[in-house]
């Protein structure tokens, strides 16, 4: 009970959008983001259900976190993920963890060619945001997928006992992880929104911000921005992560003003803690 007072603000977010009307637009892109939990946690794509459902993806342009993958045979390699996305002919692998062992990070796959590929520079342990620009035609667009810092919530943060750790303790540990993560969020929300207002093209955010709705991360984030999602998704409860017993909006994809969002959703998906934003942009 006491968790669900805590996190009342975050679920209780219902976005009620009206729907777009139909125009001959000149070009539409379909985009994705998600975190996919480490990758199906790192099974061959035969039995990975994040590959299996990225596969049969109607996406342009997939936008994923918690990439991960091994050297080693026996678990998933970068050669095999290749292998399995090749529908998608272009790629941006951008890896926080890059060593003999393992690598993990961001990955773009894109029907259409992906240039000027970096990193956004910004402080953090296991966090990146990465850029690249999306050729399509005469037209770019900038995209920019993030996977922000964690809250760092575990199982037993979620665990009431009443001789070990009372409702306060609970309260506290919760409050501390939330308050200290908030803060580095910030720091990379402003990064990232300067890369944004940088931009000599139309952008699109993308990504797990680990944040809600109403927090400073969103506001900064959403400055001269659409949510996607408010804007297109026709009134769909809109969360996206689902772990110790909450459901919380923290992946979002966000577009300039010169794009219009027609259609986005939250699909319905086994084999991540996260589900998967999808939005058709237009032009």
């Amino acid at each position: 009970m006491l968790v669900g007072l805590v996190l009342w603000p975050i679920v209780s977010h219902r976005p009620f959008a009206s729907r777009r009307v139909n125009k001959p637009w000149k070009q539409t892109l379909r985009v994705m983001t998600y975190n996919t939990h480490r990758l199906g946690m790192f099974e061959k794509p035969e039995r990975n259900e994040v590959i299996r459902f990225l596969r049969t993806a109607d996406a342009d342009v997939i936008c994923l976190q918690e990439v991960e993958v091994y050297k080693d045979s026996r678990y998933l390699t970068l050669n095999e993920l290749k292998e399995a996305m090749s529908d998608w002919q272009y790629t941006y692998f951008d890896f926080k963890v890059y060593n003999s062992r393992r690598q993990f990070g961001n990955v773009v796959f894109s029907r259409y060619p992906l240039l000027n590929k970096k990193t956004v520079p910004f402080e953090s342990r296991g966090s990146i945001s990465s850029r690249c620009d999306i050729a399509l035609g005469d037209d770019t667009l900038r995209l920019i997928v993030n996977h922000l810092e964690s809250n760092r919530l575990e199982e037993g943060d979620m665990q009431v006992d009443s001789l070990l750790k009372p409702k306060s303790a609970l309260r506290d540990r919760v409050k501390q992880k939330l308050g200290r993560a908030g803060v580095i969020r910030r720091e990379q929300a402003q990064a990232v929104n300067a890369e944004a207002n940088a931009s000599p093209y139309p952008v699109v955010l993308a990504g797990d911000f680990n944040d809600i709705p109403y927090s400073r991360t969103y506001r900064i984030l959403s400055e001269d921005m659409q949510d996607t999602f408010l804007e297109s998704s026709f009134g769909r409860y809109g969360a996206t992560y689902h772990a110790h017993g909450i459901g919380v909006r923290i992946d979002y994809i966000f577009c300039s003003a010169g794009l219009t969002p027609i259609r986005s959703e939250v699909v319905e998906t086994d084999g991540s803690d996260h589900r998967p934003v999808v939005s058709t942009l237009a032009w």
